[in-house]
């Protein structure tokens, strides 16, 4: 596709043509005009919270959020995207339950009060 094929998707898109009009007026496939409008939107540079324009940092990773409360906010309304890898499930060595533990592989009791009392109070 040609630099110029782009900027008229981009202009006809945003005089609210359809992509098949596009397609058909450019004389491409209706695929290439959706595929190079879908990869537009996701190379914008808008906050995936709030639509905000983003400051394009010159080094590191390509930026997401505007900021933290904006990053914090999406992720909690998408609580189901979160993919925690490093749950274990572990038996409580003060009570005994079960318990989910993120991140810590060392992580023996599942509150501090159980750890008080495992500690301090039960090695009569």
């Amino acid at each position: 596709m040609t630099l110029e094929q782009k900027q008229m998707i981009a202009e006809m898109r945003a005089a609210g043509q359809s992509t098949g009009k596009i397609a058909a007026a450019l004389g491409i496939s209706v695929n290439t005009v959706k595929s190079h409008c879908r990869r537009e939107r996701q190379n914008a540079d808008c906050c995936k919270h709030c639509g905000a324009p983003l400051v394009r940092a010159t080094t590191g990773r390509r930026k997401i959020f505007c900021s933290e409360g904006c990053r914090r906010a999406w992720w909690n309304k998408h609580r189901d995207q979160i993919q925690k890898r490093a749950v274990r499930t572990v038996t409580c060595a003060g009570c005994g339950r079960g318990f989910e533990s993120y991140g810590s592989r060392n992580r023996k009791y599942c509150s501090h009060p159980c750890y008080v009392q495992s500690r301090w109070y039960d090695s009569s």
